[in-house]
């Protein structure tokens, strides 16, 4: 429970420990900063905002300052020196054509533009979101200046629309931003930690309409996957049926039936994953046939169909550091079972972490589960947990980590 209207819920710690200093800049944008903010306060990071002019018409300091949870905002230069580097990175979201200008022409007349200066003149991160009419940002002159800025500073992707480069949903943008800083801050990421992600469910088809499935809400998987993008890890998503996507990743690709899962998974494991998170609900029988076309109800009074046992696509994922998770649904198994079960299945697929479920303990909005890890060679007790969220968090961990240690 937040005990003060200035808190946010963490819900990762991607940005922990991290000061970020972010200029408003005046553009329409402007009116997302405070929703930016909490978002990146919600990954953990510290956040110190720096108010324009311009962007004063759009957005009042307050407002700023209760988004960073009561911190001053900078509005103009002081004896404080608050123009110069001295936080781990800058953001400057908005950025209008003029901040742009700015900073190619290396002007430095404002606290914003000033303190965006001293930052590239430390070596430090600045990543900056352009946000402008279209036909702005296809003048010569200013398409020049972002081409220029994309050599010293990271440019981020805005949101195209009606014509306009917008500002991305608040939430998206943070996750962009937590991934960009920590593949800087680490560099070695980018060669050692590629993560696929199996998620979501696959259908077997009767016919070209119909189908069998199992039941996956993609949640989980999602949660995951973004988890493991925001700690900066190249994260493959290959998805099938579900009704919910992960919001960012390096790439995903949509399937439906095993075979298509498979192909995606393996053709993954072959650019050489480092890690696998097999969290996708795979069809474990199949129709032995595939009717071409639509089958005609009103000629069977009762469709009779033989169902033939897949072979497991989990056993076909052996990520090249050897860091792969498991999911296991299963119903009414005592304590001792469960263990018993989890050690054979850790075994049988080569597990370093597996995520035990029983039914009626799973749906989209809870998720109760108990996770086992390897110590030693042994199966250490279980982690009991309670959400999606929590398990999410503790398997990116698990992954995240075991990379990192095995670098």
């Amino acid at each position: 429970m937040l005990h003060s209207d200035l808190q946010v819920e963490h819900l990762s710690h991607s940005l922990k420990g991290k000061r970020l200093d972010v200029l408003v800049s005046g553009s329409i944008g402007a009116v997302e900063s405070v929703r930016f903010i909490r978002a990146l306060r919600r990954l953990g990071a510290e956040v110190y905002p720096v108010l324009s002019k311009g962007a004063s018409r759009f957005i009042g300091a307050d407002a700023l300052s209760w988004a960073a949870g009561g911190v001053k905002v900078q509005t103009d230069f002081s004896g404080q020196v608050t123009h110069l580097a001295s936080r781990n990175a800058m953001l400057i979201a908005p950025a209008s054509a003029s901040v742009l200008g700015k900073l190619v022409q290396g002007i430095a007349d404002s606290p914003g533009s000033a303190l965006a200066a001293s930052y590239l003149g430390s070596g430090k991160p600045l990543l900056v979101l352009p946000n402008m009419h279209d036909s702005l940002r296809d003048s010569p002159f200013i398409a020049k200046n972002l081409e220029v800025l994309s050599s010293f500073a990271c440019v981020l992707s805005p949101r195209t629309e009606e014509g306009k480069q917008k500002f991305p949903d608040p939430a998206v943008l943070a996750d962009e931003v937590s991934h960009t800083l920590n593949q800087h801050w680490f560099k070695e990421l980018k060669d050692t930690h590629r993560v696929l992600i199996n998620m979501g469910s696959t259908r077997g088809y009767l016919d070209d309409i119909r189908y069998i499935s199992n039941y996956s809400s993609g949640k989980l998987g999602s949660l995951i996957s973004e988890e493991l993008y925001r700690y900066g890890c190249q994260t493959y998503v290959v998805a099938g049926s579900c009704q919910v996507y992960p919001r960012v990743s390096t790439s995903m690709k949509i399937c439906q039936t095993n075979g298509e899962m498979e192909a995606e998974a393996l053709k993954l494991l072959d650019q050489a994953a480092d890690a696998a998170v097999c969290a996708a609900s795979v069809l474990d029988f199949l129709p032995n046939k595939r009717v071409e076309g639509k089958i005609k109800s009103k000629n069977h009074h009762k469709l009779e169909f033989t169902m033939e046992r897949t072979h497991k696509i989990i056993e076909k994922i052996k990520p090249k550091r050897r860091v792969k998770v498991g999911f296991k649904l299963e119903s009414h198994l005592n304590e001792e079972e469960a263990r018993d079960y989890a050690r054979a299945y850790m075994s049988d697929y080569d597990l370093s972490l597996m995520v035990l479920n029983q039914m009626g303990d799973v749906s989209l909005d809870k998720h109760t589960a108990l996770i086992y890890a390897q110590n030693q060679g042994r199966l250490g007790e279980p982690t009991l947990l309670k959400s999606k969220e929590e398990v999410a968090r503790f398997v990116a961990s698990h992954v995240y980590s075991s990379l990192s240690m095995e670098k």
